[in-house]
């Protein structure tokens, strides 16, 4: 199991029963970095000061939020658990509805919740009496800065919290004309099309689907390296500090040391005579 992203407990009437929640995901993307053309840099990126254009230490970077009267907040982790501190640690079931009913552009993101007790007692039955009323459980928990709506549902041995959308956060664009005026399917077609779905029908096995795109991706990319265009990324060397002089030190001996190794006019001469 993943780092936990959040604990807290799942509030079910009078029960309260502790858990942690783990990401569900794993993007399996290929990592591409920039760098500059000319000679294979990294690009890197700094927080800059916009009125100094000096970059600015993690340790004083703050939130705050905009006033409209051109005014600024500094809204700490702590004020954000002053808001309202039970929601940071409360996963509240707000009620149950059958799964169907949540269209599919509702869900968000998956996360695995596991009991954080040795006694998981509580755990199992919630999740037995989901699976057995074939019901999800709607709930709101606070996560980071923002109120969460999501859906509860039973995957094999665990719980899983999947964050929905709230309704404005969701586009609803006007039905095009073309699927407002189309031709109705006939019963001939609607009879082919069923037909195939069932010729095509086969169990659920995530497993033997791939991204294939990857893949050749990846493929793509190794042969154009054969190919000769590999080009060896610049590594700056680190830089070094400079080593400064304790303080009090003669710094004759550094000063006649410099003047017979040539720094300056006078040492140049010396070189011409030499030569």
């Amino acid at each position: 199991m993943s780092r936990a992203f959040w604990s807290g407990s799942i509030r079910f009437g009078l029960l309260e029963i502790p858990v942690t929640m783990h990401a569900a995901s794993q993007p399996d993307e290929i990592a591409f970095e920039l760098v500059d053309a000319r000679d294979f840099s990294p690009i890197g990126y700094r927080k800059i000061n916009k009125n100094t254009h000096r970059e600015v230490p993690p340790d004083r970077i703050v939130r705050v939020f905009q006033l409209d009267r051109g005014e600024a907040v500094v809204v700490t982790e702590a004020d954000l658990a002053r808001v309202r501190p039970r929601a940071q640690r409360t996963l509240d079931i707000a009620g149950f509805v059958d799964p169907g009913d949540i269209p599919v552009s509702y869900f968000e993101t998956p996360y695995y919740l596991e009991t954080r007790t040795e006694d998981a007692h509580a755990y199992v039955l919630l999740r037995e009496a989901l699976r057995r009323t074939q019901k999800t459980a709607l709930c709101r928990v606070v996560l980071r800065t923002r109120e969460h709506l999501g859906a509860l549902l039973t995957e094999g041995d665990f719980l899983v919290f999947n964050t929905l959308r709230f309704p404005q956060e969701l586009r609803r664009p006007p039905v095009p004309e073309a699927i407002a005026h189309a031709r109705p399917a006939s019963s001939e077609e609607l009879m082919m099309a069923e037909r195939l779905i069932r010729e095509l029908e086969a169990p659920w096995t995530p497993e033997s689907y791939q991204d294939r795109y990857r893949e050749e991706l990846l493929s793509y990319v190794r042969r154009k390296a054969a190919a000769g265009e590999a080009r060896r990324v610049y590594e700056p060397e680190p830089e070094v500090e400079p080593v400064s002089d304790p303080p009090g030190r003669d710094l004759t001996d550094l000063l006649r040391r410099s003047l017979d190794e040539g720094q300056g006019p006078r040492g140049e001469r010396k070189r011409r005579s030499a030569s």
